[in-house]
């Protein structure tokens, strides 16, 4: 069990995804990354991609805060390193650590992606439709709207 002052370093072995959520989480650790600042339009809903494992229809999440561009662009890359053939432009999304909400607990992690742009520290909810965006990358594409 970890404890909260753990920090599990990305080894040779990891899956691209699970190599991008070591890195980011000892870059947050560290204090070397994970800054922005996010603004929102007042909308409705918003169209994100979100990873297939993470995804639950109906599900409350906050956005914890956006990545560094250079992140987002590898988190949707092709394990080999090549462009998925639905994202010709990587660089035109935003990405951004979620923590799931249940109640007041957080049950959860992930990270989602959106052309537009999502707020920090609001609260989001899934819909409780999505279509496969990706099957290389693993991602749905849904829509969220504030809660």
């Amino acid at each position: 069990m970890e404890t909260e002052n753990s920090i599990e370093l990305p080894d040779a072995g990891d899956s691209r995804r699970e190599f991008m959520k070591k890195g980011l989480l000892t870059a947050s650790a560290l204090g070397l990354g994970i800054a922005g600042v996010g603004t929102a339009a007042a909308q409705s809903d918003r169209s994100v991609l979100v990873y297939f494992d993470d995804y639950v229809a109906e599900s409350e999440f906050r956005v914890v805060s956006m990545l560094p561009a250079t992140i987002t662009v590898r988190m949707l890359m092709l394990p080999g390193g090549g462009e998925a053939p639905e994202i010709s432009q990587p660089d035109d999304y935003n990405g951004y650590a979620i923590r799931y909400v249940r109640g007041t607990n957080v049950a959860g992690a992930s990270y989602v992606f959106t052309k537009g742009t999502l707020r920090e520290r609001t609260k989001y909810r899934f819909s409780n439709d999505a279509a496969v965006f990706s099957s290389r990358l693993g991602l749905l594409d849904t829509t969220v709207s504030r809660s």
